[in-house]
């Protein structure tokens, strides 16, 4: 794995794991109330943090190339970023 790679799912994981202990009974409502929404998520990310992981062993391999590699990251990585936002999200609504 690379270093944005590696950087990537250690900053997906340590915010999974902060809002999964967070601190604050907002938010713990917030986590409540939207339960399906925020399993769902967590469901995602892992399944996007397997596919990254895979397609890093795959080019470790030299089963796909550079060019397809980065395309097939950057789209996961987008979708990665796409998701923590979806929960940023869930958050700042809690706090309203």
């Amino acid at each position: 794995m690379n270093k944005l790679e590696l950087d990537q799912k250690e900053r997906l994981k340590k915010l999974l794991e902060s809002l999964e202990g967070s601190q604050g009974e907002d938010w713990k409502e917030v986590i409540s109330n939207n339960r399906d929404e925020f399993e769902r998520i967590k469901r995602e990310i892992k399944e996007k943090q397997k596919d990254l992981a895979n397609f890093v062993k795959k080019k470790s391999a030299r089963l796909i190339n550079d060019e397809d590699f980065e395309s097939k990251t950057q789209r996961i990585q987008q979708e990665l970023y796409d998701l923590e936002s979806k929960i940023l999200k869930l958050r700042i609504i809690g706090k309203k």
